[in-house]
């Protein structure tokens, strides 16, 4: 196998001469430069139905997820190719192509989650590949510019076979496979997945995921990593950009979606590949905001600042959390508006408070209180507040619980310097986040139905208080 010579586009550096013609060097077959295509990477091969170099066939920019940027020296492609098939990657400078391959090995590639099926190999110049399963696959090709996959063999290809699935609001952020996947058939340029009856929250937000991944591992130091998903950097129809580094699909309104996601074959960036469509098909009945109003919250007037505006669970529409201290004195009630209208004591399951006329509860605690719509419930439990990640510690759940004290505050002292992360435990275990909160400015901001709130430094033994009532936080 010839050694191996690193090419940047736009980038002078010594490389290996090529031949000027027509004819690759690679034994790849004539290569079309009437096409007046652009300076790049491409797929060519009977297995990608692209025989000659074809706008359609070039490689986009290949991103980094560790960095969040553009990744000198990595391309990736979504194409299909056929199975039994020969391709190879040709990069073209002005009259020149080089033909690169690799000797593929069938692997479960490792990602942050669930494997991918697929091939790893070490680039190198003219050897043809194969793939034994016709289906639409990720390439990634990465020439190692900066030597970060010196470990794993250097410049190497990934090529991940593709199954699209869900994951967002309408399922706590797991992953749901295509209700209509389409079948994948050889030369494919169109390819349609559909989700029906997707419920949403207002301002629910989505994404989809290749085979339950979130990132492609391209190296055991987990330096470089392809991701595995597409957002809302596709074009959308019926939805918005949520925004951030995540860039998730958001929809304005609550309700029952049907969602698709197109492929098409298109040269250049990965998004010019994709298109979104999120279709409202049924509005929500559920209200969007709760309420708890009592002698204690308000003194029963729906104008005053401390009647309690309850939390939106994240991810689930019709749900809602609040902690407060409360006494056995405490009477208290809910509504889904400021109002005298529609305004209950209970639903059809109820557990931790009683209701002679107005909830109380029997003993004097700070309490986690859950509205729960869609499954017709309130719950009212002593409240369980915990810390979060490596400032306390680690991740496990449930593993570093606040000190509550007689009047109601809770205070955990941290033990390492690292971001703080806090959480109120609502019964919704692997969830944590989905109640998660923290301290700006001495206030405690929930995160609700939100993305990931900025992050909030903090040293080694310092003691975090919460005042829930006051809605205060203080690190000290």
């Amino acid at each position: 196998m010839k050694k191996l010579s690193i090419f940047l586009m736009g980038v002078a550096m010594v490389s290996l001469m090529f031949t000027a013609c027509k004819k690759s060097e690679g034994g790849g077959g004539d290569e079309d430069f009437d096409n007046l295509v652009e300076n790049g990477f491409y797929v060519v091969g009977d297995a990608a139905a692209l025989p000659k170099l074809a706008v359609e066939g070039q490689f986009g920019p290949g991103f980094n997820e560790v960095t969040k940027a553009k990744r000198d020296g990595m391309y990736e492609k979504y194409i299909v190719l056929e199975a039994g098939k020969n391709f190879h990657f040709a990069k073209k400078q002005g009259g020149l192509v080089v033909n690169y391959g690799a000797e593929l090995k069938e692997d479960s590639l490792v990602t942050d989650y669930t494997p991918i099926y697929g091939y790893k190999g070490k680039l190198a110049e003219n050897v043809e590949m194969q793939v034994k399963k016709t289906a639409l696959y990720h390439i990634i090709l990465d020439f190692d510019v900066d030597k970060a996959l010196e470990k794993v063999g250097g410049p190497q290809i990934v090529i991940a076979e593709v199954n699209w699935g869900v994951r967002g609001g309408m399922n706590s952020w797991g992953w749901t496979a295509a209700t209509v996947a389409p079948e994948v058939k050889a030369g494919a340029t169109t390819l349609t997945w559909k989700w029906e009856g997707q419920e949403l929250a207002a301002g629910g937000q989505f994404k989809f995921a290749n085979s339950n991944a979130w990132k492609i591992n391209l190296d055991d130091a987990e330096k470089v990593k392809a991701e595995a998903n597409i957002n809302a950097t596709a074009a959308l129809t019926g939805a918005t950009d949520g925004g951030g580094d995540d860039h998730n699909v958001t929809v304005a309104e609550a309700g029952k979606y049907d969602i698709s996601l197109t492929y098409t074959l298109a040269g250049g960036e990965v998004a010019k590949s994709y298109s979104i469509v999120a279709e409202l098909k049924e509005k929500s009945s559920m209200p969007t905001t709760m309420y708890i109003i009592g002698n204690d919250f308000g003194n029963w007037s729906w104008d005053d600042p401390g009647v309690v505006e309850m939390v939106p669970v994240h991810s689930h529409p019709g749900m809602f959390w609040a902690v407060r201290y409360m006494t056995t004195d405490t009477e208290f009630k809910f509504c889904a508006v400021k109002a005298w209208n529609g305004d209950f004591t209970g639903l059809k399951t109820n557990e931790g408070f009683v209701t002679p006329g107005n909830d109380k509860v029997e003993k004097n605690a700070l309490y986690t209180i859950v509205v729960d719509l869609k499954e017709e419930k309130v719950v009212v439990s002593e409240a369980k507040i915990f810390g979060m990640g490596e400032c306390f510690g680690g991740w496990d759940e449930g593993a570093h619980p606040f000190t509550i004290a007689e009047d109601g505050k809770a205070s955990i002292v941290t033990t390492a310097e690292n971001n703080l992360r806090m959480y109120a435990d609502i019964n919704n275990p692997g969830n944590w986040w989905q109640s998660e909160f923290n301290i700006f400015d001495g206030k405690i901001v929930y995160r609700a139905d939100g993305g990931d709130q900025e992050a909030v430094p903090v040293a080694a033994g310092k003691t975090v208080v919460l005042d829930f009532n006051a809605g205060t936080g203080e690190i000290k």
